[in-house]
């Protein structure tokens, strides 16, 4: 029981019961979307490759990702590559404002964030979707299989947000933004967060304060939910996990908390 909270929430005190047992008035589940940019970029992998070329076929595909791709290093350097911006003869990764992914991507979520608004709760409520990943990306890749985008089994490398996989998105900003948008923010029930990571230099002139400010304004203005945005240096972090007596005061953002 935990009568604290649950005195706090409108509902409980008036049907005498727990807010983990029916007393709220609203009693919805959540239940979050993890790897989302990783899961368009592997279909999006197999309809250019096995279905829009016929390069290989979905025999061949399977046998490789049984494999982990051992054996098949040109087929996965295919899978994996990723061509220069507006450059279509390849298939494009995730985040870089290319249709044809981000359209599979919203595809992706619409379709699973409307079923679970389908199925109640043992509570009487309704399921919502979200993506709020924190530090548990890492993890969450390094317990996923291989996939078509090119991943080995146990590579923690995963998409970290409702962003693109870290390193997939080559466009900038703007770009990253406007795939982002192309998801159906309205379905999320449990948060749906973007993290976006700049170098301190973005913010050191008053030109790269104001391109940001501006950047954030419209993703709102267009829709988005949540941005959460990390400014620290990859050199300063390092040098911190060497030093960190002279780091005491640095603050990371990770997601939806700073530690």
């Amino acid at each position: 029981p935990n009568p604290l909270r649950s005195n706090l929430i409108q509902g409980c005190v008036e049907n005498g019961r727990d807010y983990k047992a029916g007393g709220p008035i609203y009693n919805h589940g959540q239940i979050l979307a993890e790897g989302i940019a990783d899961t368009a970029d592997s279909l999006a992998a197999v309809k250019h490759y096995i279905y829009d070329t016929g390069k290989y076929t979905m025999a061949q595909l399977m046998e490789a990702l049984d494999a982990d791709w051992e054996g098949y290093d040109e087929m996965r350097a295919d899978f994996a590559s990723q061509p220069k911006y507006r450059d279509f003869s390849g298939y494009h990764k995730y985040g870089n404002d290319i249709a044809d992914v981000d359209a599979v991507c919203a595809d992706v979520v619409t379709q699973f964030y409307t079923y679970l608004l389908t199925r109640r709760t043992f509570r009487g409520g309704i399921y919502g979707g979200g993506c709020s990943t924190f530090n548990r990306a890492a993890n969450y890749g390094f317990s996923t299989g291989a996939l078509p985008n090119g991943k080995r089994a146990g590579d923690t490398l995963m998409a970290d947000s409702v962003g693109a996989t870290p390193g997939r998105d080559r466009s900038g900003p703007t770009a990253l933004l406007n795939s982002v948008l192309k998801q159906p923010h309205r379905l999320a029930k449990s948060g749906h967060v973007l993290n976006l990571k700049f170098t301190p230099q973005v913010f050191r002139s008053p030109t790269g304060q104001q391109a940001f400010i501006a950047l954030a304004k419209t993703y709102f203005a267009k829709g988005g939910q949540q941005l959460s945005v990390a400014v620290v240096s990859a050199d300063e972090l390092r040098d911190a996990q060497l030093h960190p007596e002279q780091y005491e005061s640095l603050i990371v953002r990770v997601g939806g908390y700073s530690d």
